[in-house]
């Protein structure tokens, strides 16, 4: 009972619903997918060009970007609604990503922003190489990120998550899923 979705409607027919998670206790959102997505600066400015969409799912699709050494890529509006008592412990950000070939050092960082992007947090790197998907978790139950968060700064159109593909020999990267978990305490 520390998260769900309430649902309200109207005799008139209007309907709306938020999710809610932080109801006096101690937990996690569990992972939350995107629902918007936009390529941001850096590189040859296209991020992840091809179906960006589908890294809104853990499932066999996937975005992908080509020669993009240096891209960047924004993912958003993650539906959370926590109280304004919540103390936020930790977020976690899951990557479940891979390369088209290894070599020359590539790597994907993950920036969070409180502020709809004017501002990020340090960049977290998973450096290890693969041509097959792997899932790595940056962050964790008690890693603020270097900051400390107030609940309101994780609703949609403030909270933005920010992939950035590094390194040399432009490759594909591919990326199936970008979630984000939150763990809270009231």
């Amino acid at each position: 009972n520390t998260r769900g979705t309430l649902v309200l409607g109207t005799p008139l027919g209007v309907v709306d619903s938020a999710y809610f998670s932080c109801t006096g206790a101690t937990g996690g959102t569990g992972y939350l997918d995107p629902t918007a997505q936009a390529a941001d600066t850096g590189g040859d400015g296209d991020g992840f060009e091809t179906n960006p969409t589908n890294a809104f799912a853990d499932d066999a699709s996937s975005a992908s970007n080509a020669g993009g050494d240096g891209d960047r890529h924004r993912f958003s509006t993650y539906g959370m609604s926590l109280k304004s008592s919540c103390s936020i412990s930790g977020i976690e950000v899951r990557l479940d990503w891979w390369l088209s070939a290894l070599g020359g050092g590539n790597s994907m960082d993950v920036e969070l922003s409180w502020d709809n992007g004017t501002s990020w947090t340090a960049a977290k790197t998973d450096a290890v190489e693969s041509t097959s998907e792997r899932s790595i978790v940056l962050g964790g139950s008690s890693y603020t990120w270097g900051r400390s968060w107030a609940p309101s700064e994780l609703a949609d159109g403030q909270f933005v998550i920010r992939a950035t593909t590094n390194g040399s020999g432009s490759l594909t990267y591919f990326l199936d899923w970008v979630p984000v978990k939150v763990y809270y305490a009231s």
